[in-house]
């Protein structure tokens, strides 16, 4: 009788999950704000929920044996801890990309770094207000109300975040794959080089720079003597989920524009996801070359030796091929 062998699924990135839990309970879920309540006169904190809050939005949380600070922010409990903004973001589904747009992002670094500025303070019983009436909009929405209901809606906003910080992971580290590729094509040329920064002259001496940066995510800049003339523009998405595909050739498309207006002439997008050429066209008709990462990060494959060559011509230490269209 046949038998069928199965690929063993890995459990790493859960475990990873899991301790990243166990970090937030004490910095934004409930165990952290009873640790603050307790070194709170509960006295003011009342008299802060009657006054900002209000009678009769605590009466109908307190129908449900749960205090008002349990669902509603007030200045006095982040006062003394900032960070809980966090615990109030999670608890109302706002993901930190959504929830710190101008001018709410002047906040931020109250739960990055339990941090409130006195120019913040200022301003935080007015945030506070705003922030109240998205907690009674979701109070009227999810009855009956209790503990293990806030524990619940928080876990269902931190999941897409900690798989977020996952994906910028996987990103940060098919960028330096990429980026150390390149590195090891143009060794010969190299003049100095940090880990985020390479710079070498090229066959017609003249400096060119290969650079780690924010967006675009690596950039290729060469020196003239009338300045520095912007030249590759080079976008990596390193995710291997095929549904997403299309959300990184968007966003691939909307950096290389970004890249355009700033004088760059070369746009290259690599997936870890091959794609049909006609479908990479449409969501990002500005890329010049779309490369598979998998394929050019192996010596041994065309797909490689096309990428090796395209650098060296734009960077000026070779010739390679004219051809456009996706790799792999």
């Amino acid at each position: 009788m046949a038998t069928l062998q199965f690929r063993v699924p890995s459990a790493e990135m859960q475990v990873r999950f899991w301790a990243r839990l166990q970090q937030m309970r004490n910095q934004l879920l409930s165990e952290s704000l009873s640790e603050a309540v307790r070194q709170l006169s509960i006295a003011a904190l009342d008299d802060q929920l009657a006054e900002y809050v209000g009678q009769d939005r605590l009466q109908a949380l307190a129908v449900f044996a749960l205090r008002g600070e349990t669902f509603y922010p007030v200045p006095y409990v982040l006062e003394t801890k900032p960070l809980l903004l966090g615990y109030y973001r999670l608890l109302y589904g706002l993901s930190q990309k959504e929830f710190y747009k101008p001018p709410v992002s002047r906040f931020r670094a109250l739960e990055e770094r339990n941090q409130l500025s006195s120019a913040n303070r200022d301003l935080l019983p007015n945030f506070c207000h705003a922030l109240i009436q998205t907690g009674w909009e979701l109070f009227k929405g999810i009855q009956p109300v209790s503990r293990e209901s806030i524990h619940e809606l928080q876990l269902l906003t931190i999941g897409p975040q900690l798989r977020g910080s996952e994906n910028n992971v996987i990103g940060q580290q098919a960028t330096r794959q990429v980026f150390d590729l390149i590195r090891s094509i143009i060794e010969p040329r190299i003049e100095s080089a940090t880990s985020s920064v390479i710079t070498l002259k090229n066959a017609a001496n003249r400096i060119v720079q290969v650079a780690f940066a924010a967006d675009p995510d690596i950039t290729i800049i060469e020196t003239l003597p009338s300045g520095t003339v912007p030249s590759v523009s080079i976008e990596i998405k390193g995710g291997g989920d095929t549904s997403n595909v299309h959300n990184r050739l968007g966003e691939a498309e909307k950096s290389h524009q970004k890249a355009r207006a700033s004088g760059f002439t070369q746009f290259w997008t690599v997936l870890r996801r091959s794609v049909e050429e006609d479908i990479a066209r449409r969501e990002s008709p500005t890329t010049t070359y779309f490369f598979s990462l998998d394929k050019i990060l192996s010596r041994r494959t065309p797909e490689h030796r096309r990428f090796r060559d395209r650098l060296m011509q734009v960077i000026g230490i070779g010739t390679g091929p004219e051809q456009q269209g996706v790799e792999g």
